[in-house]
């Protein structure tokens, strides 16, 4: 099986860099994940800073952080390397560290699932699979996108390196295609800029799909597109088409299984990858291992090799392809002194994205201004929640509005019923 080349190592080292420290310094979240990530950006802290551009000042526990997310991710602990990490600084040296563990053995890797319930879940993959994988999507798009002039030249990535999804398209599949990838900002640069050309492969999430469809961006004739965390919905795939879009590829699957299905139509049946087979309703096998594994949503079955997806098991949502928990939040917000108890939904709507919030404030809070009461509880939850958990809509109420059945009803449908 074929090694990681540098440049991906590093890409997903800077990805890894950049998360870690959106989650610390909340506030800069986008400039860290926008920054570009090169061999010679060097992590370091402010006592040793030379002042260079391509330092990163971190504080040590900052630094600590970081390495620990490098060395989950790679299992360097697996060969007794990781305190190397500590003994080097840029970026390139700590990739030499991560390909020496990958020579001595360690070729494992385990993600991590967004977390938004609670403490993100390790998942490891046996590189094996993960190659192969691969190497399938390759094999698949070669005989899925048509004449020559449609085979993949290049990949333009809009998802992070070190999110299995991301691993697998813009991280294995350009190696095993032998074709380059632009990810991040240059990624979103070149795409809305309409710079694609012939043999692109966008990898993105319904989120950005439907950003694109709103800016009326314009597709070459060839180029296709790869999703996943989610289906793309069918006007936002009907406008890509308009614009020029060939197709969408949809992917099912998740951190804990890797890639689970794959579809070409819209609203179509996914078809089961070929390490997998069905075991029951509830239960896909590995057919090299024979390990079960229960599959992350209720689906249905039209056969032993096709399904769909029905609804999620863990109450999960997504938003901008990630995975986020509306009743976790609802209960963070409700530990607010001004809120009484709060509920949080997706946002049902073409034009817009995202979570919406009701507030049920306090006796006390009732009396606020509802603009100065919604900005105290952004604040105080922008310390406490990722970009993709922030609602992005709050609405205030003495109550959570029911029918006349006494049953709970969306705030936004049922405006008259909603009093402060």
């Amino acid at each position: 099986m074929s090694t990681l080349s540098q440049a991906s190592i590093i890409a997903i080292i800077g990805a890894l860099t950049a998360d870690e420290l959106a989650k610390i310094r909340k506030k800069d979240s986008q400039l860290w994940k926008g920054r570009q990530w090169k061999s010679d950006t060097i992590i370091t802290t402010a006592s040793r800073a030379q002042g260079n551009d391509n330092e990163v000042k971190v504080d040590s526990f900052e630094w600590m952080s970081i390495a620990s997310r490098v060395v989950d991710f790679f299992q360097l602990d697996s060969t007794g390397l990781e305190d190397y990490l500590l003994r080097v600084s840029s970026l390139g040296e700590w990739a030499e560290v991560v390909q020496t563990s990958r020579e001595q053995g360690s070729k494992d890797i385990t993600f991590s699932s967004s977390g938004s319930s609670g403490q993100p879940k390790k998942c490891s993959q046996r590189w094996d699979d993960l190659y192969r994988e691969a190497e399938y999507f390759a094999s698949y798009l070669g005989d899925n996108l048509g004449d020559n002039d449609a085979q993949i030249k290049r990949v333009i990535s809009a998802v992070p390196p070190h999110h299995i999804y991301g691993f697998i398209f813009s991280v294995l599949l350009p190696e095993v295609m032998s074709v380059p990838v632009i990810r991040g900002l240059k990624a979103f640069t070149l795409t809305q800029g309409q710079r694609l050309a012939n043999g692109d492969l966008l990898v993105g999430f319904p989120g950005w799909y439907r950003q694109l469809a709103q800016a009326n961006v314009g597709f070459p004739q060839q180029a296709h597109a790869v999703c996943s965390s989610g289906p793309v919905a069918s006007d936002v795939l009907q406008q890509l088409h308009q614009q020029g879009l060939s197709q969408i590829i949809e992917v099912y699957g998740s951190s804990e299984t890797s890639g689970l299905g794959v579809r070409i139509m819209r609203d179509g049946w996914y078809e089961l990858l070929p390490r997998w087979q069905r075991r029951d309703l509830e239960h896909v096998v590995d057919i090299s291992t024979n390990d079960s594994v229960a599959v992350p949503d209720d689906l249905e079955w039209r056969d032993e090799r096709h399904f769909k997806p029905l609804a999620r098991k863990d109450h999960a949502v997504q938003v901008n392809g990630y995975n986020v928990y509306p009743k976790r939040i609802a209960a963070l917000m409700a530990e607010h002194p001004s809120i009484k108890e709060a509920r949080v939904r997706l946002i049902e709507s073409d034009s817009d994205s995202g979570l919406k919030a009701l507030i049920v404030a306090e006796q006390q809070a009732l009396n606020m201004p509802t603009e100065a009461l919604i900005a105290q509880v952004q604040s105080w939850l922008a310390e406490k929640l990722d970009d993709a958990e922030m609602p992005r809509k709050f609405a205030v109420s003495g109550d959570v509005p029911v029918n006349d059945m006494g049953k709970e009803i969306d705030w936004d449908l049922q405006a008259d019923l909603m009093s402060r």
